[in-house]
């Protein structure tokens, strides 16, 4: 599957835009500049195309500068708490649903404006014609629009189709199981010596071929997605309390039965052994060996994927569980800060990044908000976006929206008890035990305001 054409199309199309005279270049400024800082999460190539967009709009701009704020790595939220702790937060500050209503607090409110006079006004967008309204909506801070999307994700499955091929296996379609993934796994997790692990001369000691892999770095999204799928969700709709939902029976059998894929069937690495390969579980799967990889992931990988040699892929829909058909959105944009000396100048570029503009540029790595550029590129009848779109009609709820302490206080502690639970020594760990002292702590954490 390639999607090199993609990227061709994209910048072909930023391309005709120029030579059009829609993004008209060497204009000269007749007043002042002003400036516009920039939270910019980009890494990778996604520099590249964030860098498109930027030259592009300061070319049909030249009054105005942008300036990037590079903020990639663990101390993402911390930076975020400490510029607006100061009082120098970017004028375009990222907008993580999860943590947002924490930096709203955090910030007196000053972390982002209401968005809804500029929505609405001369210069404003149509939401149905310039940005889906469902996604539209998750930029939405207690019953205002305060964020626009730079780009969304779902879920999918990685599969190496030559080794289902290999195996005879069909690929999985929309309404496998876990049960299912499971019976694959076994099929396609092999030994030195050939055997599968549903064999009984299987050896789980000599793996050479895995059949899946595991979340094994505390990425609780994931594992929200997981659960949900279990019938599991892990706070209270007021946002109050975690007893009787993160501990509750169907967690319990739900994180026990992940943990099995590890030590009882032997079809996952622990996440020990994916901990000690550079790349992690992304390089296992390009290296041919984990027959189903990077689970829980969006479309980020089709360039890496594609320039792999001798590696042939596509996407799976997410198995149901238990609990039915379930995962969680991945939702990151932009709003404008309180604290911005230049909101309509920071209007402009919200705009221009969050429309079609921007979005031919940023839908090449996650799927685009807006309607035409969505149509145009990602087309639900594609082998591969088509995927990714049909994930939107099986959302469950994003359950930090529930609580503005919801990260710190939940999603933090049960990461990483996730990560103890699939690292070497894992399975001796008492999950109903260690699930009664989190749900404990983390209410406790919310009624003391995240502490």
């Amino acid at each position: 599957m390639s999607r090199k054409w993609l990227k061709g199309f994209c910048l072909l199309s930023l391309l005709a835009l120029l030579l059009s005279g829609s993004l008209v270049s060497a204009q000269e400024c007749p007043g002042d500049v002003v400036t516009l800082r920039v939270d910019d999460w980009s890494s990778g190539d996604r520099v590249e195309y964030m860098n498109q967009v930027i030259e592009a709009f300061e070319a049909e701009n030249p009054c105005i500068d942008v300036v990037l704020e590079p903020n990639i790595g663990d101390d993402q939220n911390t930076r975020r708490l400490t510029w607006l702790a100061a009082g120098t937060s970017p004028d375009l500050m990222a907008y993580p649903p999860e943590w947002a209503a924490l930096y709203m607090e955090a910030s007196e409110g000053q972390a982002y404006i209401d968005l809804t006079s500029y929505i609405e006004g001369e210069n404003g967008i149509a939401i149905g014609e310039d940005v889906y309204e469902g996604i539209y909506q998750q930029g939405f801070y207690d019953g205002s629009p305060v964020a626009l999307p730079k780009d969304y994700s779902t879920s999918s499955f990685y599969i190496n189709t030559a080794l289902f091929d290999a195996a005879g296996i069909a690929y999985p379609e929309e309404g496998w199981t876990w049960d299912d993934v499971l019976d694959i796994a076994l099929q396609l997790t092999l030994d030195g010596n050939g055997n599968n692990a549903a064999s009984p001369d299987f050896d789980p000691d000599n793996v050479v071929q895995w059949g899946i892999d595991i979340v094994n770095d505390g990425w609780w999204r994931a594992m929200q997605s997981y659960l949900q799928s279990w019938g599991v969700l892990t706070i209270s709709e007021d946002g109050t309390t975690t007893t009787g939902l993160l501990n509750s029976p169907e967690a319990v059998e739900g994180l026990e039965w992940y943990r099995d894929l590890v030590f009882t069937h032997h079809v996952a690495p622990s996440g020990s052994a994916i901990g000690a390969v550079e790349g992690g579980r992304v390089q296992m799967f390009q290296d041919g060996v984990i027959a189903m990889g990077i689970t829980f992931h969006g479309p980020w990988w089709s360039d890496v994927l594609n320039e792999t040699p001798n590696l042939s892929w596509t996407v799976a829909p997410v198995p149901a569980g238990p609990g039915g058909r379930a995962s969680v959105l991945m939702w990151l944009g932009w709003g404008i800060s309180g604290q911005s000396e230049h909101p309509d100048e920071a209007w402009l570029l919200l705009r221009w990044l969050t429309t079609e503009a921007g979005q031919r540029v940023f839908a090449l790595k996650a799927l685009s908000g807006n309607p035409v550029v969505s149509q145009e590129m990602q087309r639900e009848t594609d082998p591969y976006w088509g995927v990714y779109i049909a994930e939107t009609s099986h959302l469950g709820p994003l359950e930090e929206l529930r609580s503005p302490y919801y990260s710190p206080c939940v999603a933090t502690p049960a990461g990483d008890l996730v990560k103890r639970l699939l690292a070497d020594g894992g399975d001796e760990i008492d999950i109903a035990a260690e699930l009664d002292v989190l749900v404990a702590d983390a209410d406790a954490c919310i009624a003391d305001g995240g502490q």
